[in-house]
């Protein structure tokens, strides 16, 4: 408890909450801006999400294509111009989407914000998505899905989405699919792009070594010319209703294991308890799946779980890699350990102390503060929820982890990849 406390109290003092000030306002085209001040040695860090994601693509893949393209030219810059903006400053720029939003990225120094604008203005407003340079990109993302189907877990990923997510915009991951990218046009990207690009799904974060008061006029500036309205999709819950086990055959001496539980969704009260629950389960080698799996079985070359934060259909991830003769008995035993493992006291404490740490110390960048602030305003939670996660996950009790596991933890959907 005292470890917590010291930790919070670093945390609200370095990065925070207590002495960083907070600027917020809301544009006439619905756009969020977030501006948080540091003090150091002038450098800062922001992102622009987008709420859009894979929803509503007629096109598998379209999306993260169309981010993609935003770095390869505007009318005002090409792609090594829109790179050197950034990293003449040491810094740099990035653009992909994730299943529910876009996120553009970049780091840079102080003194170079204004550049850094007045490219991202560029990149928003007058992306020029450049045929020649879509060949070459709709190529590289075909190679990316290729490539990873040779690796056991995302072959089994590929196929647990497939199964636990039919129907729903998750069921293919932001890459897409060969037959999609390869038939994507200039068109699609236009098309898509000016979808999505709409005030209300804007989310922009600063974080860094400014003066709120002389950066937040030159924000406005770009992006109260983002055209205004909302880029709705309907919301496409999914559960696991009945067990079920798919096999895969593929070359190799590993077997991979991956399953799917259902979880809370984000407004649900839960939501905190089922964090905890996932890393009692499978954060660390002082998790109960890597206690048993590994070091009393001996089944595993690795193990363990994962929770992603996703607008819908939530999912609990149990991942164990074990050799084929012994996939059966690991199965088994995973879910096993997911629904009956004995959980005390001083495992919730524990577990807690990993997130926290965990949160605390993936702050240490201001493009990573950054990114929090903006993933928490666009998913819906505010972005003072980076502020309340702490101390929320702090709250949580036993009680309250068990009752979670209990409501939860009852069917799953599994995909079992070996030779």
């Amino acid at each position: 408890m005292i470890y917590l406390l010291l930790l919070l109290t670093f945390f609200f003092s370095a990065f925070g909450f207590g002495g960083s000030r907070m600027v917020e306002k809301t544009l006439n085209n619905g756009v969020r801006i977030i501006l948080k001040e540091t003090k150091g040695e002038g450098i800062l860090g922001g992102y622009t999400f987008i709420k859009s994601g894979t929803h509503e693509e007629w096109k598998r893949g379209l999306t993260n294509l169309t981010s993609i393209m935003l770095l390869r030219g505007t009318k005002k810059f090409d792609s090594f111009q829109i790179a050197s903006a950034f990293e003449d400053y040491g810094g740099s720029i990035s653009a992909d989407t994730t299943d529910d939003y876009v996120q553009i990225g970049f780091a840079t120094k102080t003194e170079g914000l204004d550049k850094a604008l007045e490219v991202l203005e560029s990149m928003l407003l007058e992306p020029t998505f450049p045929e020649e340079q879509l060949e070459r990109e709709k190529k590289n993302v075909i190679s990316a899905i290729r490539s990873k189907r040779e690796k056991g877990f995302e072959l089994a990923m590929e196929n647990l989405r497939r199964l636990t997510f039919k129907g729903t915009p998750y069921e293919v991951s932001p890459l897409g699919t060969e037959e999609d990218v390869s038939k994507i046009e200039k068109d699609d990207l236009v098309k898509r792009w000016n979808q999505i690009l709409k005030g209300k799904n804007v989310v922009f974060v600063l974080v860094g070594d400014f003066n709120a008061e002389e950066v937040l006029p030159k924000v406005e500036k770009v992006l109260s010319k983002i055209p205004p309205g909302e880029f709705t999709f309907k919301e496409e819950n999914t559960s696991v209703e009945e067990s079920k086990v798919v096999y895969v055959s593929r070359q190799g001496a590993q077997a991979t294991i991956l399953c799917a539980w259902n979880g809370p969704k984000l407004d649900d009260g839960n939501w905190f308890s089922f964090k905890v629950l996932d890393a009692v389960l499978g954060t660390g080698m002082t998790s109960k799946l890597f206690q048993f799996l590994r070091e009393q079985k001996g089944y595993a070359y690795a193990t363990y779980s994962m929770f992603p934060t996703r607008l819908f259909s939530p999912r609990l991830f149990t991942y164990v890699g074990t050799s084929p003769d012994k996939a059966e008995d690991a199965l088994k035993d995973m879910l096993e350990v997911v629904r009956n493992s004995t959980i005390k006291e001083e495992d919730v404490e524990l577990a807690k102390s990993k997130i926290i740490g965990g949160f605390l110390l993936s702050h240490q960048t201001r493009l990573s503060q950054a990114w929090y602030l903006g993933f928490y305003e666009v998913m819906g939670l505010g972005w003072k929820m980076d502020e309340e996660y702490p101390k929320l996950i702090q709250k949580v009790s036993l009680k309250d982890v068990l009752s979670a596991r209990d409501r939860f933890i009852k069917e799953h959907h599994c995909v079992v990849v070996k030779p």
